[in-house]
């Protein structure tokens, strides 16, 4: 937890989960003497002490730094508006599916509604000459048998006519309603897709009007991030970022990609933001180059200036785990052991004092850490890791060019 001994370490330390050397237990070889020394971009700020001569003075206090929490916000924002737009597009996109659905049923309807009545006229018709052609003259006279069977014959084909396009005609008449059933269907269907589309523009001009907000903020008050809340990056901005940077001198047990994929998992199941908590780990091992990270402690978890590396945890995965249940425990005075999303690593939340002491990043600075200055590294990392995916999102890379096979018999 940086460069001085942690307020509440030892509160900390309750229910540790295992205390074992990381590098006993993953056989961990002595680094390579020929390798490069580990190396951060000036821009990355840390907490993590120096190689000093025991017997030297202490170091003079840092200079306060500026705290880039407004400017954080704005870029929040500023991504936020992306993912609205997004769900915009796909709300507008199933909007027009659903209006072209019920167009077609709508067609398909009136076809079907001309054909009954095309149906119904037919029979009528027939009904109406039946009825004329089978008048009576009324004269008393019985008719010849002559006269009779030419008349019977008639009638019994009209009769017959009568009930064949009777048929047709509930043929039709249930074919119409089948078609309405599935008109009115499809109007639900594009009425819902029409409310989820106006909820997604309401969303997208609210997300604009939230940059115009965060612009308007200054460190009047602090207005880091909330510690709980969704990750607004994404696994490849993340490791995108840090690749970027340049760092020399990676020590993690398991390679980048799965150490984000921790972070981001184990951040969603203790609804903390994975992405800070990954900017956390940055300044708090310099990017995952000092001693911290081969003992999987990411965050200084029980970590002063004569125990530098605090705690042991056994895996990376627990690592993590431990910093995001304890960041949920800073941030949720509700918090209790029975509702982790997982077993306990490291510290017990029913016997921490300073559960629910932090609901924002800045409020981190003197609890988590006393240096003066960690909540404005914390938020410098975060800011530089936000505007790399601002920078992405807004102009993404164009795929490579593919090379061309080389001709068949060639050389």
């Amino acid at each position: 937890m940086g460069r001085v001994v942690k307020a509440f370490a030892a509160a900390a330390a309750v229910l540790l989960a295992v205390v074992v050397p990381a590098s006993a237990a993953f056989g961990q070889s002595v680094p390579d003497s020929a390798a490069p020394p580990p190396s951060l971009p000036p821009g990355i700020p840390t907490v993590v002490p120096p190689v000093t001569d025991p017997d030297a003075p202490p170091a003079p206090p840092e200079p306060a730094l500026d705290d880039p929490s407004p400017k954080v916000a704005v870029v929040m924002a500023q991504l936020h508006v992306f993912d609205v737009q997004k769900a915009l597009e796909t709300a507008q996109a199933a909007l027009d599916v659903a209006k072209a659905d019920e167009a077609r049923m709508r067609v398909t309807r009136d076809a079907v509604k001309r054909d009954r009545d095309d149906k119904r006229r037919v029979l009528t018709d027939v009904a109406v000459n039946a009825y004329v052609n089978g008048v009576d003259d009324n004269t008393g006279i019985a008719p010849t048998m002559e006269e009779y069977l030419p008349a019977e014959s008639a009638r019994l084909l009209t009769s017959s006519a009568v009930d064949h396009d009777h048929a047709k005609l509930r043929d039709a008449e249930d074919r119409l309603r089948s078609a309405e059933r599935t008109l009115s269907d499809s109007v639900a269907k594009s009425n819902q897709a029409q409310a989820a589309r106006d909820a997604a523009q309401a969303a997208a001009d609210e997300a604009v009007l939230a940059v115009s907000d965060a612009r308007r903020l200054t460190n009047a008050k602090d207005v880091s991030p909330t510690v709980m809340g969704d990750a607004v990056l994404t696994a490849d901005e993340i490791i995108g970022w840090y690749k970027a940077q340049g760092v020399v001198g990676y020590v993690g047990l398991v390679d980048l990609d799965t150490l984000v994929g921790f972070y981001l998992d184990e951040g969603k199941a203790e609804q903390i933001r994975g992405d800070v908590a990954f900017a956390q780990s940055i300044i708090e091992t310099g990017a995952f180059t000092s001693p911290l990270t081969t003992h999987n402690n990411f965050a200084g978890i029980g970590a002063c200036d004569s125990c530098p590396t605090g705690f042991d945890f056994a895996t990376p995965q627990q690592g993590v785990r431990a910093q995001a249940q304890l960041l949920h425990a800073y941030a949720d005075k509700t918090l209790r052991i029975s509702t982790l999303a997982n077993p306990a690593v490291g510290s017990n939340p029913d016997r921490l004092s300073v559960r629910g002491c932090c609901t924002t990043w800045n409020k981190l600075t003197g609890t988590w850490a006393t240096d003066p200055n960690y909540g404005p590294k914390l938020m410098t990392v975060y800011l530089s890791m936000l505007q790399f995916a601002l920078l992405q999102r807004t102009n993404p890379p164009t795929a490579p060019a593919v090379a061309p096979l080389p001709a068949l018999g060639g050389p």
